[in-house]
Parts: structure tokens; C-alpha cells; sequence
């Protein structure tokens, strides 16, 4: 049985998201704080994403572990 969840590092963020708003993911911070919600854009710079309260987070990607998302939601 495959794997579904897809774990992005953060150093490949910014290339491997790029195309793929409107996806449900996870951005775990090095801290290890997590925030669910949809992408809404990612630059060099930052992870955009809007929380089921529909709360905008700008998460800095430096300031990122990895993200995680689940194949079968993928566009």
C-alpha cells in the first residue's frame, strides 16, 4: 500500500507549490507549531494560507519545517 501524504521540506517549498493553489495542507514551523488551511500563494518568500475561520496566515519560509498534504486532495 502506498503512502499517501506528501511531505514538501522547506527548502523545495517555493518550486513544488507553485501551481498548486486551493490545496488543503499543513505548514509545520520549526517551532513545531502547525496551521491547517488552503494554499493561496507561495513566493521565495512566504507560504500564503487561509484557515477554516478564514484567517489569512503569511508564514516565512525560513521559519518553516516541512509541509504536509495528502495526495488524494491534490489537484
Amino acid at each position: 500500500m502506498s503512502k499517501r501524504l506528501i511531505r514538501i521540506a522547506s527548502k523545495n517549498i517555493a518550486s513544488e507549490l507553485t501551481n498548486l493553489a486551493g490545496l488543503n495542507l499543513n505548514a509545520i514551523l520549526q517551532t513545531g507549531n502547525t496551521y491547517f488551511g488552503k494554499l493561496i500563494s507561495v513566493t521565495n518568500e512566504h507560504l500564503t494560507i487561509l484557515d477554516t475561520r478564514q484567517h489569512t496566515h503569511r508564514l516565512a519560509i525560513r521559519d518553516l519545517f516541512e509541509v504536509v498534504y495528502d495526495q488524494k486532495n491534490q489537484k
